[in-house]
């Protein structure tokens, strides 16, 4: 067998689809284009994992670094659990990673993390709106993301592609280091960039 990249990427798209054939948590590996430039959208796996944690490392603040153990915990429930990423020239440089309620009606943001190489690239908002592409198709209510107090251009990011902040109870609000945003999607269909 010829051991081109296409043929990897369609053996490796092959793979991915028998081993997760739920209905609404499939997700097909693809090739995109973001401001002219071509990558490969695809399902992120354990054996992916390594990659994910090299990524974390150039991406996130040391505090907030997930380790192997991380990742094989949030991954394991692959019925509830999504993450898939971008790779440029066979190599990951940024993924997102969800969670969804037993109801299938409310997703929230695990992960998102772009190499800063690809920051202002619009990697990462193609990821997010990829996600609630997904979101919308399997008939998610609600999308929420968490994200640090002292990560101001974070929660701008997300307040651009259409999230509101979440109001907390006061008392919950003074001990939180955290801001919560959440995106409706049936209310905001038109804020979605379909691909």
């Amino acid at each position: 067998m010829d051991l081109t990249l296409k043929n990897i990427k369609d053996e490796l798209t092959n793979k991915i689809k028998m081993t997760f054939q739920d209905k609404n948590l499939d997700f097909e590996n693809k090739d995109v284009s973001i401001n002219g430039q071509d990558y490969f959208l695809c399902r992120n796996v354990v054996s992916t994992i390594p990659e994910m944690v090299a990524v974390e490392e150039r991406s996130q603040p040391e505090e907030d670094v997930w380790n192997n153990k991380t990742f094989h915990l949030r991954m394991r429930d692959q019925k509830k659990s999504l993450y898939f990423g971008l790779r440029k020239n066979d190599r990951l440089i940024a993924f997102i990673g969800c969670r969804v309620d037993a109801s299938m009606t409310r997703m929230r943001v695990m992960r998102l993390s772009v190499l800063p190489r690809y920051v202002d690239q619009d990697v990462g908002t193609y990821l997010v709106m990829s996600l609630l592409n997904k979101a919308q198709q399997t008939g998610i209510r609600s999308v929420f993301v968490q994200v640090r107090n002292d990560q101001i251009k974070l929660s701008e990011f997300y307040r651009e592609i259409g999230f509101e902040k979440v109001e907390m109870q006061k008392a919950s609000q003074s001990k939180s280091e955290m801001t919560e945003f959440q995106f409706l999607v049936n209310e905001n269909k038109d804020k979605i960039i379909n691909e």
